[in-house]
């Protein structure tokens, strides 16, 4: 009884895990408040202690799997947070190379579009080129404050980057560089989407034989068992 409660209450956590991770993000603003530092030992002190209760108290076992599952959460939520934020990335690039487009063939000049599409643009693209934007009203050049946003932002603005300093430092032609970059990043962003779709049978798994297919043993084979039971004792 006690290691079903046990069971059961691992479960809840991991359930309400789960969903704290996949809550709404608030939009992020171009200078946001730098995060508090937190000290790298809080969570496997905590999740050392929590084992070493549960395997005293209860069995070994279970304070082994609370250990691993400690210690795998954090690393798996680092892995997460990364790929919703690159695919962020990869979903707002084409509009914002449209709009860069848009902006250069009405005649703006680099500075002026880049301001332009981070004005409209509230992602992590639009956000970067607005900070971008923000550091030349200190004295900084353009090119010069664009070349860190592939690392503060995601790996995937490189090309778009590229192109733009290129246009701000040398003066080259930006609109036939933007439109091949538009047509790459949609290609890019279709190859994702086609990505999630071939997931999405192993996602389904899961509930597939936590839940499914535990109620289909029951409904088919129980009856079956128990009438074959009855017919031995007999």
């Amino acid at each position: 009884m006690t290691l079903a409660i046990v069971l059961g209450l691992l479960w809840t956590a991991v359930v309400v895990l789960w969903g704290w991770q996949r809550r709404p993000r608030q939009v992020r603003t171009p200078t946001p408040h730098p995060p508090q530092a937190r000290s790298p030992i809080t969570a496997p002190a905590v999740g050392l202690a929590l084992a070493a209760v549960m395997a005293l108290a209860l069995h070994p076992v279970l304070g082994v799997a609370m250990g691993l599952l400690m210690w795998i959460t954090p690393h798996r939520r680092r892995a997460q947070l990364h790929r919703r934020e690159q695919a962020e990335i990869i979903d707002e690039l084409p509009e914002a190379i449209d709009l860069l487009r848009l902006a250069v063939s009405s005649g703006l000049n680099v500075h002026l579009a880049v301001a332009a599409v981070g004005e409209r643009l509230d992602g992590p693209v639009g956000l970067g080129l607005a900070g971008a934007v923000q550091r030349t009203h200190t004295g900084m050049r353009l090119a010069d404050a664009l070349d860190p946003l592939p690392e503060t932002v995601g790996e995937p603005v490189r090309p778009l980057v590229r192109v733009l300093v290129d246009g701000d430092r040398y003066g080259t032609e930006l609109e036939p560089a933007l439109e091949q970059l538009s047509a790459d990043s949609r290609l890019l962003r279709r190859r994702r989407a086609e990505e999630q779709a071939r997931r999405l049978p192993l996602r389904l798994l899961l509930p597939l034989v936590a839940c499914i297919l535990p109620a289909f043993i029951l409904l088919t084979l129980a009856p079956v068992l128990a009438e074959t039971l009855t017919v031995l004792r007999r």
